[in-house]
């Protein structure tokens, strides 16, 4: 558990490929794709991980799709937000442009595309609240390991 966030999971990302591999996040070096054998290291604790589902029109798709590779394509302007972070926690509005944090980022990607409707500002959101988007459905819970193996192991 973070003892900032007061959050179990800290980190969130999306995932848009089939293969169960790929997903697209910030981290303090900007914004990311991630692979998850990048996690996965000789002597690292396993980490715990939730997998959610989302099942939206193909429309939808391309649009979250379209949202997430402006930021691929503009990857150099991006950077993290350890600010917005910090006055999120202190529910104070705070956005600068080309700055975001990873529950940010998902929630704008999934609010902006018209996919879902939030209950919240982005600015908000933390990894624990997309559990309660409405249509969401747990997939996965366990370890980063135990995902990889079940789902990318037999692709």
């Amino acid at each position: 558990m973070s003892l900032l966030t007061r959050c179990y999971y800290t980190h969130a990302s999306i995932g848009l490929e089939e293969d169960m591999n790929t997903f697209y996040s910030f981290v303090y070096k900007g914004f990311i794709v991630e692979k998850i054998d990048r996690y996965l290291k000789p002597g690292r604790e396993p980490f715990p991980c939730q997998l959610y589902e989302l099942e939206v029109s193909r429309k939808r798709y391309n649009l979250i799709k379209s949202f997430v590779g402006f930021f691929a394509e503009n990857k150099s302007e991006m950077r993290y937000s350890p600010w917005g972070v910090f006055f999120s926690l202190l529910h104070i509005p705070y956005k600068k442009e080309g700055r975001y944090f990873c529950s940010q980022f998902v929630a704008e990607a999934l609010k902006y595309t018209g996919t879902v409707k939030l209950k919240k500002g982005c600015r908000f959101f933390f990894p624990r609240d997309f559990k309660k988007i409405e249509g969401i459905r747990l997939r996965y819970h366990g370890s980063l390991l135990g995902m990889k193996n079940r789902y990318i192991a037999k692709a």
